[in-house]
């Protein structure tokens, strides 16, 4: 009785078996892998010069020969394999790329992505400076922004034919102040009519980066459409200009 493997032809004498070794296609795959990462770095580095501190690079280096070691099985990758190949080490290699120049590039990555919101969602105060902020004109060409007083975020119409920081009933709860211990008696201008409002000091009002302490705001006795930052506000700012329905403050 004889066994499978009595039909298998013998293994020459003085000759070891050996597993595949590396192949054309999988250097080249490996090679194009790295040339990949290195085209994102450069492509970055043009468009974010000086961007990344030395640590940054340092860490690039690390994480660039940890890439390198990691994808040399690309290299015994042969042709039989080739598509599977193909798409989990593309798979894998974006994932990589994804981590490492998220790192190195976050903050210009970051400044981008929230540019994009402020244009999606004007609002949104982005920095587009040392110590500049720029808001963009929402469809109507009105100038709204987020901001907070007291820690409670707050929806802000820029308004410069107001004279004060005036606060709606509802935003004026919602940071803290007691309404029933006011008492209103600044008669104003609206659009209904006169209107009538209270002074009170908040600790605390806030755009983007703009912090502003112990700042005096109006609370409005009537409902409106939403909270102002008037003429008060922009008073205490360096400067602030319009352009191309985008406003920009500086302080």
């Amino acid at each position: 009785m004889t066994g499978p493997w009595e039909n298998l032809p013998p293994r020459p004498k003085g000759q070891p078996q050996r597993g595949p070794g590396p192949s054309r296609l999988g250097l080249f795959l490996w090679l194009g892998a790295l040339a990949a990462l290195a085209l994102g770095f450069f492509t970055l580095d043009r468009w974010f010069p000086g961007s990344r501190s030395g640590a940054d690079n340092a860490y690039i280096v690390q994480t660039v020969v940890l890439v390198a070691l990691l994808s040399s099985g690309l290299l015994f990758i042969h042709q039989s394999n080739w598509r599977q190949a193909l798409r989990y080490g593309g798979l894998w290699l974006a994932a990589a790329m994804v981590l490492v120049l998220g790192y190195a590039y976050q903050e210009p990555l970051n400044n981008i992505a929230l540019q994009l919101r402020s244009q999606l969602v004007p609002g949104y105060a982005v920095t587009t400076g040392e110590r500049e902020l720029t808001i963009s004109a929402s469809d109507g060409g009105s100038y709204l922004v987020f901001g907070t007083v007291n820690g409670a975020q707050i929806r802000f119409l820029v308004d410069t034919g107001a004279s004060n920081i005036v606060l709606s009933p509802g935003d004026a709860r919602r940071a803290g102040i007691d309404l029933e211990a006011l008492r209103y008696d600044r008669p104003a201008a609206t659009a209904n009519g006169i209107g009538y409002g209270a002074t009170v000091t908040v600790d605390r009002l806030t755009v983007g980066e703009i912090t502003l302490s112990d700042v005096p705001v109006t609370v409005q006795q009537a409902e409106m459409g939403a909270s102002l930052l008037g003429m008060d506000f922009l008073r205490r700012l360096k400067s602030f200009s319009v352009q191309d329905r985008k406003l920009v403050l500086r302080w």
